[in-house]
């Protein structure tokens, strides 16, 4: 009987091994990330890692393959994880239903062999940037529109980035609210399932021959489905770019993010001042009425126990007043996170187990 993999082995320079041993690492899990998801999968990439705090929508269904009717109002990744064992049993594969910053760690980054941005909004595909590039990890980013899209493979941490191909003023406008007390709905934008089964496909197509140590695209590919066109445009990188800031020297500690803050501390040198990449929660506050708490955690929006007013949260970076007890990933601290510590002798960094 031919295994599940015999017409790969057909395939010049094909090695499924590699292939078994890779991790990769998907941020976002919609359309996009469905399709690439998929591939990867099929073509038997042994693990995945998929991140992704939003669930299913009806309107979902008409561009995304792993979901169906049932899976309304179930999390993406649980329901995209369902599926690819359902394609692939021998796939292993971990969710991570939060925003980024608290789903997977910049260890994690790092020690993948590959991250792919299937993100939507030009804020999210540069947090993602500035990450990767922090631990020079290699990502591939992909982005659609009604009748093509666009692949960026960023797989030598030396070569242009994302945020090169932007504006100084186009990088440092953000798509997201202004705050968690800001409600509004961002105005939606066309999409179809062919343009993300393009795009996805090029970027399954790139990102299993890397995978494989063969060699890939290094421009933009412009993807246009009204011409029937695929045009690679070459980046350069740019010197006065941000983004490209890399962590060097990081001290690995015997602490993990299920580990409590009293942990942490007794792991770090005397008086030092943990960091978070995005603010925590350190207390609510009410306008209306007077009502305070001290109450960490990640920022939401909550009504006020006495007048049913929205709470206004007090947030911080700085994780010195954390209580003892309270566990690293009530405050979306992931695994294998790697802290910014402010220490006597200046500012350190401390990586957490996975």
């Amino acid at each position: 009987m031919a295994n599940r993999y015999a017409r790969h082995d057909l395939i010049p320079g094909w090695n499924q091994q590699h292939l078994a041993d890779a991790t990769v690492v998907i941020v976002g899990m919609g359309a996009l990330g469905n399709e690439v998801a998929r591939i990867l999968a099929m073509s038997g990439v042994g693990n995945l890692i998929l991140c992704d705090p939003d669930r299913i929508e009806e309107s979902n269904l008409s561009r995304t393959i792993l979901f169906r009717q049932s899976d309304i109002s179930r999390l993406k990744v649980e329901a995209a994880a369902a599926a690819l064992v359902e394609l692939n049993p021998q796939l292993t594969i971990e969710q991570r239903p939060l925003p980024l910053v608290h789903g997977v760690g910049l260890g994690e980054l790092r020690d993948a062999s590959l991250v792919l941005s299937c993100l939507d909004s030009r804020s999210a595909r540069l947090q993602l940037t500035g990450r990767c590039q922090l631990v020079r990890a290699p990502y591939i980013d992909g982005g659609t529109h009604p009748w093509g899209g666009e692949v960026r493979p960023y797989l030598d941490p030396d070569g242009p980035c994302y945020g090169c191909g932007l504006s100084a003023e186009e990088r440092s406008v953000a798509d997201v609210p202004w705050s968690c007390l800001d409600t509004r709905q961002e105005n939606p934008t066309g999409a179809a399932i062919p343009s993300s089964a393009l795009v996805g496909t090029w970027m399954g197509m790139i990102a299993v021959r890397f995978l494989m140590g063969m060699s890939c695209p290094s421009g933009i590919l412009k993807i246009d489905g009204c011409r029937g066109t695929t045009v690679v445009i070459q980046q350069t990188r740019d010197s006065n770019c941000p983004l490209h800031m890399s962590i060097d020297s990081v001290t690995r500690i015997g602490v993990g993010s299920m580990d409590t803050m009293l942990k942490l501390r007794n792991a770090l040198p005397k008086l030092a001042v943990p960091l978070a990449w995005e603010p925590v929660q350190q207390g609510v506050e009410c306008f209306y009425c007077g009502f305070a708490e001290n109450r960490w955690g990640l920022p939401s929006v909550e009504m006020c126990p006495q007048c049913q007013k929205p709470l206004r949260p007090r947030t911080t970076l700085e994780l010195d007043q954390v209580p003892e007890d309270l566990i690293l990933s009530m405050l979306g601290i992931p695994p294998g996170e790697i802290l910014g510590v402010r220490t006597q002798d200046g500012l350190k960094w401390f990586e957490l187990d996975y």
